[in-house]
C-alpha cells in the first residue's frame, strides 16, 4: 500500500481526490495520510472516474471513522469528533450533489432539429397557437 501526494494535484485523479479532501499528509496538513491510494484508485474506480462523486464518498468514509472516536476535554482542550464528522458529511454530500449535477448536465428541448422533428411526429401533441411570421404586418388588423 502507497500514500504519496507531492503538492500537485494536476499530477492524478488521485493527488485531485486528496487535494479537494485534504488527505495531503504530514508534508502539507502535518496530519498523516488518512487513505491509501489504492482505496483512493479503488473508489475512483467504483464511481465509474467521477472524481468528485469518489472524493464525497472517501469523505462520508472518513466521518464514519471519526464518529467511533471519543469526545474528550481537558482543562480548555476538547476534541469533538462529532462536530467534525457532522462537518465533514456536509462537504461530502455538497460534493456528491456537484458530481449528480455535473454528470445529469443541461438539457433544452426542442432546439436541435431532432428534437423538432420528434415533436412535429407527436401525433397527441397539440398544435401551437404562434407561428413564424405572425406579427410582421402590424397594421394588417384583426
Amino acid at each position: 500500500m502507497t500514500t504519496t501526494y507531492t503538492g500537485d494535484p494536476t499530477v492524478s485523479d488521485v493527488a485531485w481526490i486528496r487535494f479537494k479532501i485534504q488527505d495531503t499528509g504530514p508534508t502539507y496538513s502535518g496530519d498523516a495520510f488518512h487513505f491509501q491510494d489504492e482505496e483512493i484508485a479503488s473508489t475512483l474506480a467504483d464511481d465509474a472516474g467521477n472524481k468528485l462523486s469518489a472524493a464525497g464518498h472517501l469523505l462520508q468514509t472518513w466521518a464514519i471513522h471519526l464518529t467511533s472516536q471519543p469526545n474528550f476535554r481537558i482543562g480548555r482542550f476538547s476534541e469533538d469528533w462529532a462536530a467534525a464528522a457532522s462537518a465533514m458529511n456536509t462537504k461530502a454530500v455538497e460534493l456528491l450533489t456537484e458530481a449528480a449535477a455535473a454528470m445529469a448536465g443541461a438539457y433544452v428541448g426542442g432546439v436541435s432539429a431532432a428534437d423538432k422533428a420528434a415533436k412535429s411526429a407527436n401525433r397527441d401533441r397539440t398544435t401551437g397557437s404562434f407561428q413564424r411570421g405572425q406579427f410582421d404586418n402590424p397594421d394588417a388588423g384583426w
